[in-house]
């Protein structure tokens, strides 16, 4: 999700153009490390749950790399479902040590220390976490997936040793809403939405010899580019997976391609016919690049039908201290959203991003 120039009209427009396509991915079931050079599972488990796959593909990256990243399509139920399944593998603890995220405020680290050791924190306290970042309020985190989260990492670590217990690290800028009052402020902080969790993860993990999933959406986990560039060119090279979400129209025939595949198989694009693949049939603004030079590895989640959207409880924007604030974030921002739309129902189907037209990218 990225914050420049944030186009008028909806949030969730704003959010979809940058993480949809190839990106912005979900993690519901990276099909396993065993998959075979073409992508397809080795295990005869077609309805293998998505978690255990996801597990052992974790698993196998971490044996080389110290960081992996997972581009997230924001809001999207099926990589939530199987983002919980990993963090419940017993094998986990063992092997992750830390995991960044983007949908918190590094200002409220303490409270997240906190909370996922299993202390006692007030639930106004800790909505802060996600409600305070930096992309607020075009990205409030309010997403019921986002909590869920936090608190199913607090669950795992409960009956663990302090030892073994995954750190979760907030990785958005500790911006101060209480001390924003005008339009250069908060623009201070947008160059730092990359900058400060490639600091983090230089002094939080790599410094002291720590493994890290990093939970981001695929406009900073893409090699050479943004956060995951910054750790690259500062010797570090992460491992990147990110999911196909078929582009409306389905440009280049690319979903009748992964549909050869069972839901939620992993394709490597080093080796594959995958790799060569135009990136501008995933994302905007790639045309001309190799898939392969951007990610190691998609995701295939099944066909749009299958995608679901988790959005926020509009009665959530009923607290009018909440919306007071928002409405004054919005206004500092250029009041380039309709907050309005945050208050009415939305539909489960998870929506689906056009590619520009025309598209003049290469074939597959």
């Amino acid at each position: 999700m990225s914050a420049n120039d944030v186009p008028a009209l909806s949030r969730r427009k704003s959010m979809n153009a940058s993480a949809a396509g190839l990106g912005a991915a979900s993690v519901a079931g990276l099909a396993t490390a065993c998959t075979g050079a073409d992508g397809k599972a080795a295990s005869p488990g077609y309805g293998t749950p998505a978690g255990r796959g996801l597990a052992d593909t974790m698993l196998e990256a971490f044996k080389t790399h110290r960081l992996v990243g997972l581009g997230e399509a924001h809001d999207l139920q099926n990589h939530h479902d199987g983002l919980s399944l990993l963090l419940t593998d017993s094998r986990l603890p063992g092997v992750v040590d830390d995991i960044v995220v983007e949908f918190g405020n590094a200002l409220y680290q303490d409270t997240i220390d906190r909370f996922t050791s299993a202390q006692p924190v007030e639930n106004a306290d800790l909505r802060l976490v996600w409600r305070n970042a930096t992309q607020s309020p075009l990205g409030t985190w309010d997403s019921p997936v986002y909590e869920q989260f936090f608190r199913t990492v607090r669950a795992v670590n409960a009956p663990l040793p302090a030892r073994h217990r995954i750190r979760v690290l907030l990785g958005d800028p500790p911006i101060d809403w209480s001390k924003i009052t005008n339009r250069t402020q908060l623009l201070a902080f947008r160059p730092q939405r990359d900058t400060h969790p490639a600091s983090v993860i230089q002094t939080q993990v790599l410094a002291k010899g720590r493994r890290a999933l990093i939970c981001y959406g695929l406009d900073h986990l893409t090699h050479g580019g943004s956060l995951a560039g910054m750790l690259e060119r500062a010797g570090e090279r992460p491992y990147l997976i990110a999911d196909f979400v078929p582009p409306a129209g389905d440009p280049g025939g690319l979903a009748g391609r992964f549909a050869r595949y069972p839901q939620d198989a992993v394709i490597q694009t080093a080796g594959t016919w995958l790799g060569p693949v135009d990136a501008g049939l995933f994302t905007p603004g790639q045309c001309g690049a190799r898939l392969g030079s951007l990610i190691d590895a998609a995701l295939y989640l099944g066909p749009p039908a299958n995608l679901t959207a988790s959005w926020w409880n509009p009665a959530i924007f009923l607290d009018p201290a909440y919306w007071q604030e928002l409405q004054r974030r919005n206004a500092l921002g250029g009041s380039q959203l309709d907050l309005n739309s945050y208050r009415q129902e939305r539909p489960m189907s998870y929506p689906q991003f056009r590619l520009p037209q025309p598209q003049d990218c290469g074939k597959t």
